[in-house]
């Protein structure tokens, strides 16, 4: 499991049937900052719902503007985003 600023990556033994795999190699674009969290080597897929997995074939790294590297070894990969509570409603926590 690893944390890179608001996102989380957790290693799953398999992901579901029915994903669609996204073009580019970004997997979470930060909306205060433009920055974005880009998956170097590997495959992004995603579910009708929105949720997000990787699939890595060979190591690498999640890389972003302000935070060091993480580095992913083979397998599949879940992606989590950090939420926070707010009086008002439940939110995705801004990068």
């Amino acid at each position: 499991m690893y944390r890179q600023g608001d996102v989380l990556f957790v290693k799953v033994e398999a992901i579901p049937a029915g994903l669609h795999e996204r073009p580019s190699k970004i997997v979470v674009e930060g909306e205060v900052t433009g920055h974005a969290h880009r998956l170097v080597d590997g495959r992004i897929l995603e579910a009708a719902q929105g949720v997000l997995f990787l699939e890595v074939l060979t190591n690498t790294q999640v890389v972003h503007e302000e935070h060091h590297a993480i580095p992913l070894e083979p397998g599949y990969w879940q992606v989590i985003r950090q939420r926070e509570y707010s009086p008002k409603e439940i939110r995705l926590v801004l990068d």
